[in-house]
């Protein structure tokens, strides 16, 4: 098992599943569902490519509406998550050649998607970041807004007791309580997000 498959085993069946219906039925109701699963993780890899963050939600829509325009032309057998990558890829490229910041690439023929060591990376990274946040949103809901004003926007214990009306203590039992939940869920990617760290 190599190291992408250890990172997304977690997730990749019900994307696979979800990726699987759309090759097969190329409806809207299936194409929605990959949609909405795979839009998150999409964003994140076009961020981490695309010189003006503020195009990466426009780029990652038009990469998806190509996908759905050109759904008849796919073949059933592809890999349609990393089809849909390399598809963003190429749009944060075009984007960012259009005003001038162009970067050096391969070109991919006949869906022969190939990634360099750097863009590997990028779309592990995509997949971490992915599953983080799904694990905050399944936080109890005082739990998960402590956590994200604590370690998102780096607010204070006292400041975030004064904006959601509670004491400093139940600040605190929040706050662990969310850590031992996150350490729980995510204690398989531990590793990985300490080497982020290491290469950031």
């Amino acid at each position: 098992m190599d190291i992408i498959e250890i990172i997304i085993l977690r997730r990749v069946n019900n994307i696979e599943i979800i990726a699987s219906q759309f090759l097969k039925n190329k409806d809207l109701k299936s194409f929605k569902l990959l949609y909405d699963s795979s839009f998150r993780r999409l964003c994140f890899f076009a961020e981490s490519l695309l010189a003006d963050k503020q195009d990466v939600e426009d780029v990652v829509q038009d990469a998806l509406v190509l996908i759905w325009e050109r759904r008849h032309k796919i073949d059933d057998s592809i890999n349609i998550l990393g089809y849909m990558y390399m598809v963003v890829k190429n749009k944060c490229l075009n984007t960012n050649r259009s005003i001038r910041q162009a970067i050096n690439y391969k070109n991919h023929h006949n869906h022969l998607i190939e990634f360099d060591d750097t863009e590997s990376l990028r779309i592990i990274k995509s997949e971490v970041y992915n599953e983080i946040l799904e694990s905050l949103e399944k936080l109890p809901e005082r739990a998960r807004m402590v956590f994200r004003l604590s370690y998102l926007t780096q607010m204070t214990e006292s400041d975030i007791a004064d904006r959601l009306n509670i004491s400093v203590n139940s600040v605190k039992t929040h706050k662990k309580r969310a850590k031992e939940i996150l350490k729980k869920d995510l204690q398989h990617l531990f590793s990985l997000i300490l080497l982020f760290k290491f290469l950031s």
